[in-house]
């Protein structure tokens, strides 16, 4: 019998966005140390508040797939599960195959997450539109459950003193951007009619998920509110 090399898939985690972004990123491993354990792949149940296609050059994509007669297209979401944001792509698609996927759907997505400059993303291996409601709530129930039950773990501190440095770097340089954002909201509040998205994100000059994810904290804070789609306020 001839030996047969296996490969062992990593399983997808049922988890939040939150939970990836309070993780600790380990480089060398290229995966993310959560309280679930360590976590390369996930399963999220999130909102597309964002889509867009970008054409790019065959050599950009990280992934190949046999059939080279789709689009060199790159479909990117904005995904928000209400804890969190998160960026999220798939290569060489045909458009029109996903065409059925708009902002404002709940999706069901599987995928891989990784992080560079200091950004998550998730690489995009399934996804599927949930049109129970029902479902949302039994799978966040069953988040809720695990950490209820104890079925979670400390998050190990990384031994690298530059990654601990650089974590800290981050983490003021993410409050200061995140008190510029709300300053902007703050100042457009004063005569009740507050700043909508588009004006904010020309104002700051940020990529949108990135301002996106700023907002979200704000309103977890209760600092800022949504007065009507997409336009924001102070309290």
């Amino acid at each position: 019998m001839s030996e047969r090399t296996s490969y062992k898939r990593n399983p997808a985690i049922h988890c939040w966005i939150k939970h990836i972004e309070e993780s600790k990123y380990d480089e060398n491993e290229n995966i993310f140390l959560t309280i679930f354990g360590k976590v390369k792949r996930v399963r999220l149940i999130a909102t597309i508040i964002e889509k867009n296609e970008k054409l790019i050059e065959s050599d950009e994509f990280e992934i190949e797939l046999e059939d080279e007669s789709k689009a060199n297209v790159r479909l990117i979401f904005s995904l928000d599960d209400s804890t969190g944001l998160i960026r999220a792509y798939k290569d060489k698609v045909d458009p029109e195959s996903y065409s059925v996927y708009d902002v404002g759907d709940i999706v069901d997505v599987v995928g891989r997450v990784s992080k560079r400059g200091g950004y998550m993303s998730l690489r995009i291996e399934i996804i599927k539109k949930v049109e129970e409601p029902n479902f949302v709530l039994l799978r966040n129930a069953e988040i809720i459950n695990r950490i209820k039950s104890g079925d979670t773990q400390e998050i190990p501190v990384l031994s690298d003193v530059n990654n601990l440095f650089e974590d800290e770097f981050n983490h003021a340089e993410r409050d200061d951007l995140k008190e510029k954002v709300y300053s902007v909201i703050e100042s457009h509040s004063t005569n009740g009619k507050g700043i909508n998205f588009e004006k904010l994100r020309k104002e700051i000059k940020m990529p949108d998920i990135e301002l996106r994810s700023y907002i979200n904290d704000l309103i977890l804070e209760s600092r800022i509110y949504e007065s009507d789609k997409d336009i924001f306020e102070s309290y």
